[in-house]
């Protein structure tokens, strides 16, 4: 087998085509510098944003989802302890004490989930600590004493 020949014959290259500018350094040229569309980047330095400004479509990072689901979940054992408390203690009343021993029961019951919504949606353009601290805050309140005192000495 015989190896193949060279892609040029050793002869001199072609002459260069008068019409063709072979001028490299107009490759690099982006227009003319009196042009109105013209921009030079030492002319016009970019400028950075101060501080960190949150995004709203910035989604969440992995720690914080999943501490909003822990949060969730602590939530909703609140509101199923809630719950089985209200079942469990009973007032019976007639008239206005009966309506309002009702509407008690079911602020109690509805509070974690209202609670854990309602801050969520409230601070959906807050911070994340911010709104982990108000998370906090409502698990510290909305403790369901009667379940956890009825079931630890009862």
């Amino acid at each position: 087998m015989t190896p193949a020949p060279p892609a040029h014959d050793g002869a001199a290259a072609s002459p260069p085509d008068p019409a063709v500018d072979n001028d490299d350094d107009a490759a690099l040229s982006w227009g003319d510098a009196a042009d109105a569309t013209h921009v030079d980047a030492a002319h016009n330095p970019v400028r950075v944003r101060a501080g960190r400004e949150s995004d709203a479509e910035q989604p969440l990072g992995s720690g914080a989802l999943i501490g909003t689901g822990v949060f969730g979940g602590v939530y909703l054992l609140y509101t199923v302890a809630w719950l089985v408390s209200a079942s469990v203690l009973t007032i019976t009343g007639t008239g206005v004490v009966g309506i309002l021993s009702e509407v008690m029961r079911v602020l109690a019951i509805t509070a974690p989930a209202v609670w854990f919504a309602a801050t969520l949606w409230l601070g959906q353009h807050s911070r994340t600590r911010t709104r982990f601290t108000w998370l906090l805050v409502g698990a510290l309140v909305l403790i369901p004493w009667p379940f956890i005192m009825t079931r630890s000495f009862g």
